[in-house]
């Protein structure tokens, strides 16, 4: 189980980071924008993202009570958005920058369920800042993956597969999330 909260954890990462990082270039050298103008559509990447937190938040409060189910719900959105962005890559400058702030905004929120949410069921194990450390860190390898691996794929293959594997990886952190919702309400229950 913890193993599936790692990976979902770590395709958070490689969105929310690699997409900050590399969306201004992505918008630049697809709609031939001036540098300083992709840049500054970096803004709503942090608008979104703290605005997806809040929303998560209470939705993990009121709503959903489950962690994986409720990081589930989460990343499925920014799939959605990752998949209409791989369909129309090259389509509208603002669309784009849209569905990229969408899917950051979703990671941020996933990042808040599954790195703040899930280290304090451990306490029983007097395990909550290993579990905390282990997690969080799980973000970084998704950051230094998407860091480097973007950039390597842009340059081979184009934006068009670097939108495909944004895709993917948010696919996959929708079903790691499915995968461990029964196992996770087990745990929950042996913590209670």
């Amino acid at each position: 189980m913890l193993a599936i909260i790692m990976l979902a954890i770590m395709m958070q990462g490689i969105l929310r980071d690699g997409i900050t990082t590399w969306m201004p270039s992505y918008i630049s050298e697809t709609f031939h924008l001036a540098s300083s103008i992709s840049i500054l559509t970096g803004i709503a990447l942090p608008l979104f993202g703290i605005m997806c937190s809040q929303i998560a938040s209470l939705i993990n409060r009121k709503l959903i009570h489950n962690e994986l189910r409720c990081g589930m719900a989460i990343f499925a959105p920014g799939f959605m958005a990752a998949f209409l962005l791989w369909l129309m890559p090259n389509g509208n400058a603002v669309l784009s920058v849209f569905l990229s702030a969408l899917i950051t905004g979703c990671m941020h929120g996933v990042n808040m369920i599954l790195v703040s949410m899930i280290p304090p069921f451990f306490k029983k194990f007097n395990r909550v800042g290993f579990i905390s450390g282990l997690v969080n860190s799980c973000t970084y390898v998704g950051s230094a993956i998407s860091s480097y691996g973007i950039a390597w794929i842009a340059d081979k293959s184009g934006w068009n597969l670097v939108i495909l594997f944004w895709t993917i990886a948010a696919l996959c952190g929708t079903l790691l999330c499915l995968m461990g919702i029964k196992p996770w309400k087990k745990f929950v229950r042996k913590c209670v």
